[in-house]
């Protein structure tokens, strides 16, 4: 596919072009799971109830890693395996929708740096460069 004159094929590898559809796609469904079942109201009232409807199960889990900052907690593990230890490249995805999915669950800061550490694991050469 050429673009402006650019194959998209020498800008990225095709293992790039699939981490970034993974990331995009668990960004998105998350933030849709957020949106329909965790932000409403009647959703709180109904997990809220004697007997809860099994549909308040992952709300319950999801909301629990949040409260304890789990979220951040995992993206930042595994965003520091991907960098400090040049894991494999899906350790390097999962570090940067792992970091997604705790901004989305307002663990911010530790999800960040994991993001930010899993990105940069990602771009970096995976040999090192000779030294002459």
């Amino acid at each position: 596919m050429v673009t402006a004159g650019l194959a998209l094929g020498k800008f990225l590898a095709r293992r790039d072009w699939v981490g970034l559809a993974v990331v995009a796609l668990a960004t998105a469904l998350l933030l849709a799971y957020r949106a329909a079942f965790i932000e409403p109201r009647t959703w709180g009232a109904i997990c809220a109830a004697s007997s809860p409807p099994l549909a308040c199960l992952p709300r319950t889990g999801l909301l629990w890693m949040q409260q304890r900052y789990l979220w951040g907690a995992i993206a930042l593990v595994l965003g520091l395996l991907a960098f400090l230890v040049r894991a494999p490249f899906a350790v390097r995805v999962m570090a940067v929708v792992a970091g997604m999915a705790a901004v989305a669950n307002y663990n911010a800061t530790w999800g960040m740096i994991g993001a930010a550490l899993g990105a940069w694991a990602w771009l970096r050469p995976s040999q090192p460069a000779a030294r002459l």
